[in-house]
């Protein structure tokens, strides 16, 4: 789906129902319904067992990670994953509770690893700092979230810890460390404060003592996107494509009711934002074509009609006020955000869709994101802080064989059969506009070619010509050619700027894919196969969507290593 404009990219503005079903109301549809904001999920990985007498001093220290946290999260919820089991949970949570924070304990059933290395954003390690073998506990949680490799038969090589000023790489996965002292451990000499850690490399761990600056730009992110949107709601100036629950019947939901409403409540909210920051970001695109075209009339009629000092200082006008207006839009970075907000509403689209067909477990959006490298892009890096607060803590089978037929054929009459009717029709369109331009453009460059040819046959008679207009016909001449160049220069600014050319290859680059798609999927009854077709579909249409990102912030921006 194209990121780059919400009436060309946005197919779920078509109603999506099934003939059969007949839509919920919006107060069924959205009765409890969860919060739009999108919160920081704080991950804490402990010993249940931890020595009581250090619960001082992990209590203020944890107060003071989650404090600084807050502070630059001032519109955005702070939720600590914590493992249930013993003391030290109870103290952990009531030192949240007393910060105002939400609580989610994880019960002992789950795989409490597995989970807190899937969805926190920030993994906060009361550790010992010492190497493990056992699976599970805070050693192995702590490496696999930092993506050290362990070799399980050694336990007596121990982490290299390496100081470092700030970290070089926006997009590492941070472990913040409170050394504690385990039964039979020894705390190490260095270092002995809390630190934030990172690794690049097997068993070594770069440590920095104050919070890295990467992360402290993907906080602001994280927490402009929620506070955009709570602007967007008080202002009502919020127009999305609608809920993607609209005609999907609460029996097929189930358990999964919860998960996937409060998918789609994300979803709502990122379509919504990406709608807003694309219409600001293509009305100041037009502000500009207009105020070139003014600019280019200006000097015609100075150079070829009239020579007076008032269109001089009208050109000069528009150039500063022109500037102005760019040095002050260009803080609002409503391009960029529509282009991150909707790359996330695509994400969050296709992610609901698969989840409704019980592939959440299956899903790999981080991986894809690290793959396309959209993520090291500025204003996009926090994604995945929003997808991780949407993982969920166990995976959601299908295991009835009528409620798979259900969800699936509903998967494929909701999402897959619009996309592709939206492209199809979109391709169309496209095609024909770009043949409609094509023919403006010959029938213009004819113009200034017979024009051009006046003014070459004809020579110097031109000058002493005036059809009663005052002017030399060769000043009119010129005049109308000028005038064709600049409007063509300024239409050919505003395309390149709209990416125009490179939006119908992605529309039938999506086309190709969902039309594959629909083909697989009507030949196949096997249920692991058609599996595999909606997993490739996901992913090969959102890396479309993430390339499709990263071309158009190349249009405006220097790419990520250029800074």
């Amino acid at each position: 789906m194209d990121t780059a404009s919400r009436a060309e990219s946005t197919s779920t503005a078509e109603t999506i129902l099934r003939p059969e079903f007949e839509p919920r109301s919006a107060q069924a549809a959205r009765r409890d319904t969860p919060s739009a904001n999108s919160p920081f999920v704080v991950g804490v990985a402990h010993d249940p067992d931890l020595d009581s007498s250090q619960f001082d001093h992990l209590a203020s220290t944890a107060t003071a990670i989650l404090r600084e946290l807050k502070s630059h999260l001032p519109h955005t919820d702070l939720t600590v994953l914590l493992d249930a089991r013993g003391t030290a949970a109870a103290m952990l949570m009531r030192t949240a509770h007393e910060l105002g924070l939400s609580v989610e304990s994880l019960p002992p059933e789950v795989a409490l690893a597995d989970v807190l290395v899937q969805r926190s954003s920030l993994l906060v390690a009361l550790w010992d700092g010492q190497r493990s073998t056992a699976v599970g506990d805070t050693a192995d949680t702590v490496s696999r979230f930092l993506g050290i490799r362990i070799e399980r038969s050694d336990e007596s090589k121990a982490f290299e810890i390496a100081t470092a000023s700030d970290d070089a790489e926006t997009t590492a996965q941070l472990v913040y460390w409170i050394p504690v002292r385990s039964p039979g451990a020894i705390v190490p000499a260095k270092p002995a404060s809390p630190c934030f850690l990172t690794s690049m490399a097997d068993d070594v761990i770069d440590a920095q003592p104050a919070m890295p600056a990467s992360l402290r730009l993907r906080l602001a992110d994280l927490d402009a996107f929620n506070a955009d949107y709570a602007t967007l709601i008080a202002s009502g100036s919020a127009l999305g494509s609608g809920s993607l629950l609209n005609g999907v019947p609460t029996e097929l939901l189930g358990e999964q009711m919860p998960a996937l409403e409060y998918l789609d409540t994300q979803y709502v909210k990122a379509d919504a934002l990406a709608s807003y920051m694309q219409r600001r970001s293509d009305r100041l695109f037009d502000v500009f074509g207009i105020m070139t075209f003014t600019m280019g009339l200006a000097y015609l009629i100075y150079d070829k009609i009239v020579e007076t000092r008032l269109l001089l200082l009208g050109y000069l006008i528009i150039l500063f006020v022109s500037m102005a207006i760019y040095y002050h839009f260009q803080q609002r970075r409503w391009f960029g955000k529509h282009l991150s907000y909707r790359a996330l509403a695509e994400t969050l689209r296709i992610r609901f869709y698969l989840s409704l067909a019980g592939l959440d477990h299956r899903m790999h959006t981080g991986s894809l994101i690290a793959l396309a490298g959209i993520h090291r892009f500025r204003g996009f890096s926090w994604i995945g802080f929003v997808l991780d607060a949407i993982t969920p803590s166990r995976a959601h089978g299908i295991d009835d064989s009528a409620l798979y037929r259900d969800r699936s054929h509903l998967v494929e009459q909701a999402w897959i059969e619009p996309q592709y009717r939206y492209f199809v029709r979109k391709v169309a369109q496209m095609q024909k506009d770009s043949l409609r331009v094509k023919r403006l453009k010959r029938i213009m460059f004819a113009a200034v070619l017979v024009d051009i040819g006046c003014m070459f046959i004809f020579g110097q008679a031109l000058h002493h010509i005036d059809v009663n207009t005052g002017l030399p016909i060769k000043n009119v001449l010129t005049f109308c050619s000028g005038l064709l160049a600049t409007v063509l220069g300024v239409w050919e600014l505003r395309q390149s700027k709209m990416a125009t050319r490179e939006l119908l290859w992605q529309y039938k680059n999506q086309l190709a894919q969902f039309a594959r798609a629909r083909q697989q999927l009507e030949r196949t009854t096997s249920r692991p196969a058609r599996d595999d077709f909606l997993l490739e579909l996901g992913d090969n249409s959102l890396m479309e969507t993430y390339l499709w990102a990263i071309h158009r912030y190349h249009r405006e921006h220097s790419p990520p290593g250029a800074h």
